[in-house]
């Protein structure tokens, strides 16, 4: 950003800084959510401003009698904050103090390709991790009540529930998807007592499934359920109560989640393969929700609520954003100059990053504190007074309570809210403690960013910056100021958004020393190129030489370096748009063996389409116990909305030892990493051996084949050419360290490739887990089968009842366990028999020690043994025509009862070549007969003829009809039809169709 006409970019901006865990400010009071905040993006247009702000709220009253029910009496949103850009001047708004877009519960912003106006939620944990936030698209809003938007995505109210119990709980959806990567599919055979044993959609009802294939569905001859790209439709009848977490197309009557209790009217489904059901282990959704702390102990317990409208309170920043350094300075901040570094760092922030607007109070303390400015608004006129203000000696001992409570009496006029930044080195001796303090902080809804100086600063200043919804971050007296500098612009993440396009992104930093020319390049990609800055840091400027930078393309040499020698740093800035590509630069600097100087490059979008952005996290700041709850690392790469697939990302982790590990995040749904290809990147950390402060960057480059989804396929995709970028996550710390090694992560995406009834054998197929949680290399996978679903679950896995597959019995492929990220297949043999029958199947990873993950999802597999045709005499009165010996009758019958199905041979599936059948049914006399199809897909040379009464006659023809189009109803002149499927020759892979008769 240039500030006041000074032409230095800040490093990085808000959308691109260390975002670490969700840490919602949401709280529950008798049963009513309060403070819920809705952030519009300043990317949204104006235009329609208030009719936005009306259909929004009116969207969110809906929501929350639809969560009253939903809930069963126990919740629903009493009050809403929304957040408009700051731009949006001529709306009416009162002054926004501690709301931001970033951490934001829903979201409005501009579509992606992915998901275009549906909500989503953005989800990196597991089973009851909460969510990010929640996405909704202007266009939604706008327009959620309307026929299109209702069929498209169901009611408005009950589809924010839903988004609200995975942001808010941390559940899943109870539905499948199509294409072949999925590992929840859309049909599954069940032998649970809630559905038929057909194959039924995958989704949890409390009803049966009343549904219809749609057009084009095929039996998937390898795996014996539909292909992948078949989808279905309810009927009209089929109005289930549960689950809202199923398929959107319930929603109109679903209002219930499933649960778990046997006598409930909304049972879960355990045995449906869809995602809830992988992540968390076949718990129901009302289970996990029910853990939740809003819910647990008895806590909000159902409630008789008159008034379930929410207030609604619109906000917008009106007077900048308000912060409030804190800095110590007790005598140990003397120590490695940590004094002097702070001094440099903290007035090339107040110089080169606050924007203007924004209002700045000082504060230092030791043995007492100091207040040395109050709050002023920073402009050109107050910079250098405010920069005047940073302290540069030190003695005393250490009151960080005393720091604290000055800044909330400062920040407190203008009302709740507002940033401290606290930096300190040591350990406070003097009342009031962090802890003391803390209730305050928190009731004044303030955000503290904590900056612990060298490895012996504070313990507590990590718990306040989680607890306070804040960010930690580590600054080692070994190193440079460089992550000084990082930090300090970290802390202004919770400035007020800006449009994608004035987004500034950090495509280089990197520290210099020990030589004295350097030879280097940073990478201009297509999507930057504006104020495209070279900026070197220096201890000494007699230390910096030279500098200069060659253009990709025209070769154009610039080495006019502009000094700020107070700041102690210089810089070039290429005007125009960048030419793209390499950009190399060298570097001349003197022998001295105690200088260096880093060199950092960043540049802003070149189109308003955003440039790539990186965001950095984990879990959360202060790690008690990582073997309980092991620490998730997550980059975020995309474009806008749009996710980058496919790039190179690391993870580099400096330990409290200083030691450096580089960890590769992958993007592949399994262990840490909730969803494929969704653009989000992550590992779990295993080594987190050392007590102490661990420190986060990330680093995302190209690796050949990364492109942005943007909806182009093949040749058109947008592919990403040479690209970097870095980013700092800043730092979390471990109290208790990990001394026993982790199990391998569980496996939640076991799924059946093929089925091979002839060889009586099966082919799965899952993501390989590792040693140790989602890295390197298992020990053994321990597969085992069972004819019963509840053989395979946790207590009864290890036990006799169910069967392990053994090395003979694999028929292709390995149970060898392959590098973690890697696709496992198998093809195992199973019991041979001549019955129809339904296995199950699970799996176990173990590592050297024995220690073994949770079980994984279970699949099924149908075997339905392959039978000659029936060639028993026909019972029917209704004779045959003549055939040639090729065609089979067997399926010749009469059917006389009120009500009645009529279907294909083996339906649902390929049914016999060479087949006449015919069904007379006959009803009372003075009645008459409807047939209604409720599923058709034959062979087009095949065909269904009715005809009125007992016997084929063109003249009493009623229909005649082939294909996969489901015909309409046939009503009978008379009280007697007669049904006839007639097949010829050819094979077919086709599911046939079935009927329902109906006098």
């Amino acid at each position: 950003m240039v500030v006041s006409g000074r032409p230095i970019l800040h490093l990085l901006l808000f959308c691109c800084l260390s975002l670490q865990a969700f840490g919602s400010r949401v709280n529950i009071v008798t049963n009513g959510y309060r403070d819920i905040v809705v952030a519009i993006s300043p990317d949204v247009s104006p235009n329609q401003a208030d009719d936005l702000l009306n259909k929004l709220k009116l969207l969110i009253t809906e929501a929350s009698f639809d969560l009253y029910e939903a809930t069963r009496h126990r919740s629903y949103i009493e009050s809403v904050n929304i957040l408009i850009p700051q731009t949006w001047v001529n709306v009416t708004a009162n002054a926004s103090t501690w709301e931001n877009f970033p951490d934001a519960e829903i979201q409005i912003d501009n579509p992606s390709w992915r998901y275009g106006d549906k909500p989503y939620t953005v989800q990196l944990g597991g089973c009851g991790d909460p969510g990010e936030y929640i996405h909704l698209t202007p266009n939604y809003v706008m327009n959620f009540d309307t026929d299109p938007y209702k069929f498209d995505f169901g009611p408005a109210g009950k589809v924010f529930v839903r988004e609200w119990a995975r942001l808010r709980y941390g559940v899943f959806e109870e539905h499948g998807y199509t294409g072949d990567d999925s590992a929840f599919p859309m049909f599954y055979r069940s032998s649970s007592t809630q559905q038929s044993t057909d194959l039924v959609p995958n989704v949890c009802s409390n009803e049966l499934v009343d549904f219809t294939y749609d057009y084009g569905c095929r039996v998937d001859p390898q795996t014996g359920l539909y292909d992948t790209n078949c989808t279905y439709s309810f009927t009209d009848q089929f109005k289930p109560e549960s689950s809202i977490m199923s398929d959107y197309r319930m929603l109109p009557s679903a209002m219930h989640f499933c649960d778990d209790e046997e006598s409930s009217l909304h049972k879960h489904n355990r045995q449906a393969p869809n995602k809830h059901n992988a992540v968390c282990d076949t718990e129901s959704v009302w289970s996990v929700i029910s853990r939740h702390a809003d819910f647990a102990g008895n806590n909000n317990l159902p409630a008789s609520i008159a008034n379930l409208n929410p207030r609604f309170n619109v906000v917008r920043v009106l007077n900048g954003a308000r912060y409030v350094l804190v800095t110590d300075v007790s005598s140990s901040m003397n120590s490695f100059n940590r004094i002097g570094r702070l001094y440099d760092s903290a007035r090339r922030w107040i110089k080169y990053d606050i924007p203007d607007g924004t209002s700045l109070g000082i504060i230092k303390f030791s043995t007492a504190a100091t207040l040395l400015s109050g709050m002023t608004v920073v402009n050109d006129a107050t910079r250098q007074q405010l920069m005047n203000k940073i302290p540069n000696t030190a003695a005393g001992s250490t009151c960080i309570g005393c720091g604290l409570q000055i800044a909330i009496d400062i920040l407190k006029p203008s009302g709740n809210g507002g940033i401290i930044v606290l930096v300190t080195d040591g350990v406070e001796n003097v009342h009031p403690f962090i802890i003391e303090m803390t209730p305050q902080l928190i009731a004044a809804q303030v955000q503290v960013v904590s900056i612990a100086f060298g490895r012996a600063a504070e313990n507590e200043i990590e718990v306040l910056a989680t607890k306070t919804n804040g960010k930690s971050f580590f600054i080692d007296d070994e190193g440079s100021s460089d992550p000084l500098n990082d930090a300090f612009i970290g802390s202004l993440t919770y400035l007020p958004a800006v449009p994608l396009e004035d987004m500034t992104v950090l495509l280089k930093q990197t520290k210099y020393q020990n030589d004295t020319t350097f030879h280097d390049s940073a990478i201009v990609d297509f999507t930057v190129g504006r104020n495209l800055t070279f900026r070197i840091d220096y201890t000494n400027k007699s230390h910096l030489l030279s500098f200069s930078v060659v253009s990709p393309i025209s070769g154009t040499v610039y080495n006019n370096l502009t000094h700020d020698e107070p700041a102690k740093l210089a810089y070039i800035v290429i005007n125009g748009t960048a030419e793209i590509g390499q950009w190399d630069f060298t570097l001349t600097v003197s022998s001295s063996p105690t200088d260096y100087v880093s060199v950092i490059v960043t540049s802003k979008s070149k189109t308003s389409s955003g440039p790539i952005t990186v965001e950095c996290t984990f879990d959360e700041g202060t790690v008690k116990h990582p073997t309980i709850k092991p620490i998730r690392l997550v980059a975020d790469v995309k474009q806008g909305q749009n996710r980058v697939i496919g790039a190179h990302v690391q993870a580099h982790i400096e330990r409290p030892d200083s030691a450096l590990q580089v960890i590769n995040l992958v993007d592949t749904g399994s262990g840490s990493d909730t969803e494929k290809n969704d653009g989000k990147y992550s590992r779990y950390y295993i080594d987190p051996s050392q007590a102490g402060r661990y420190t986060m960057a990330c680093v995302v480059n190209n690796a050949e084949s990364a492109y942005i989804d943007d909806g182009k396929a093949g040749q058109q995709r947008t592919t990403m050419g040479d690209f970097n970028r870095v980013q700092s996550g800043g730092a979390f710390r471990v109290e208790t360290p990990l001394t026993t090694p982790y199990p391998p992560s569980r496996v939640t995406d076991l799924k059946v490739v093929a089925i091979q009834v002839d060889q009586m054998s099966v082919t799965i197929e899952w993501t390989a887990t590792g040693q140790q949680l989602d890295q390197g290399i298992a020990t053994e996978y321990l597969v085992k089968y069972s004819d019963a679903f509840d053989n395979l679950l946790e207590g009864n896995f290890n036990s006799n009842l169910s069967v392990a597959f053994e090395q003979q019995d694999v028929l292709d492929g390995s149970l060898q366990p392959l590098e973690s990220g890697s696709k496992q297949r198998v093809t195992l043999a199973l019991p041979r028999t001549t019955d129809d029958v339904t296995y199950y199947i699970a799996t176990k990873a173990f590592n050297i020690d024995s220690a073994s993950s949770n079980i994984s999802n279970i699949v099924s597999v149908q075997i339905v043994p392959i039978k000659p045709p029936s060639t028993q005499r026909p019972t029917t009165t209704t004779k045959a025509p003549e055939m040639t010996t090729s065609v089979n009758t067997g399926c010749n019958s009469v059917l006389t009862s009120p009500n009645g199905l009529l279907e294909s041979p083996n339906f649902p599936g390929p049914y016999p070549n060479n087949y006449d059948c015919r069904w007379t049914v006959r009803v009372a006399s003075g009645s008459k007969i409807r047939l209604t199809f409720s599923h058709f897909d034959i062979e087009t040379f095949d065909f269904v003829e009715v005809y009125n009464g007992a016997s084929v006659s063109s003249a009493q023809l009623l229909l005649k009809h082939t294909g996969a189009i489901v015909p309409e109803d046939v009503v009978s002149p008379s009280n007697e039809i007669l049904v006839r499927f007639a097949t010829d020759g050819t094979g077919n892979y086709f599911i046939g169709w079935r009927a329902t008769v109906i006098p």
